[in-house]
């Protein structure tokens, strides 16, 4: 269950691109917490967008970003599911297909610094505000970075689409990896 730009979790957000406040996501949010509590499911897996600033009147990773994902994370457990919360993906700040077509020679223009890409400190107080729901955190940085960058391909494997999404095709390849998480979350007595 997704819509874009709305994180599951109780904040408010403007669209920016509607210039008002976003009461869709409230509603969608909603529908799909009632959707949970009629039948629970026996894992949740909570992915979302982060890259909100100022101009969606939201800030990723302040105090009411974490505050919300402990109350999300024990408002899931409460209905008797386990959940898996997963980090970010780095930010890579481009366009990626744009960024590869002007550089067809030089890949590595197209990389980012994990200091650039990474919030690592953002990155401890989600896990510390998942973890102190009950539920467990997976972070994905090192399925995107090595120790010195944050590559737009990994193999012979496009790893964005787009600025923020995934393609299809690093997804699946992330799959084998990200799936022992998704059990170990599944299999987890008492959400740690």
């Amino acid at each position: 269950m997704a819509k874009a730009r709305c994180p599951l979790l109780d904040l408010p957000i403007t669209n920016r691109d509607l210039r008002r406040s976003y009461v869709e996501c409230d509603e969608w949010r909603e529908h799909v917490i009632a959707r949970l509590k009629a039948q629970p499911p026996k894992l949740v897996v909570v992915g979302m967008w982060r890259l909100y600033g100022p101009d969606w009147g939201r800030h990723t990773y302040d105090a009411a970003w974490m505050d919300s994902i402990t109350r999300l994370v024990r408002q899931l457990r409460a209905m008797g599911s386990q959940v898996l919360v997963i980090g970010p993906a780095p930010d890579l700040h481009t366009a990626v297909p744009m960024c590869l077509s002007g550089h067809l020679d030089d890949v590595a223009a197209c990389s980012a610094s994990p200091a650039t890409a990474v919030d690592e400190a953002g990155i401890a107080r989600e896990n510390a505000a998942t973890k102190a729901g009950g539920g467990h955190y997976l972070d994905v940085t090192q399925l995107f970075c090595t120790p010195v960058r944050c590559p737009p391909i990994v193999g012979n494997t496009l790893v964005y689409f787009d600025d923020a999404h995934l393609t299809f095709q690093y997804a699946q390849k992330l799959s084998p990896i990200i799936g022992p998480s998704a059990e170990e979350a599944l299999t987890s007595v008492d959400g740690r």
